[in-house]
């Protein structure tokens, strides 16, 4: 029976252990999530939010994508160059600019 004819076993035991691992590896490369694409209108929207929030000492809840999975943090958050920190109840953390996928102030002081 030919691979053609949907056996697909027959053509995997001509695969070396190390090819299958990289196949492996490649498959879950693959299924990671890819950044998204912002506009130009919703990045400068984004930016206003957050430099509004800084100058005011207001609180934000920022959107941070990662390849696993998007990442919601709350807090006052300050920056410099292309880096944020983000003062939450957890702890400061830092995050690259170009993470960012939404910013939101919070309205009260939700922390």
């Amino acid at each position: 029976m030919n691979i053609r004819d949907g056996n697909i076993f027959e053509a995997m035991r001509l695969v070396l252990p190390e090819h299958r691992a990289l196949m492996v590896q490649i498959q879950r490369e693959r299924m990671k999530r890819k950044r998204p694409v912002l506009t130009e209108e919703r990045l400068e929207e984004m930016q206003y939010t957050l430099s509004e929030a800084i100058r005011e000492g207001r609180a934000v809840r920022m959107t941070v994508f990662t390849p696993e999975r998007d990442v919601v943090l709350v807090g006052h958050a300050t920056g410099r160059g292309r880096e944020l920190r983000v003062r939450t109840a957890a702890g400061v953390h830092t995050v690259d600019v170009r993470d960012v996928v939404e910013v939101e102030i919070v309205s009260g002081d939700s922390m």
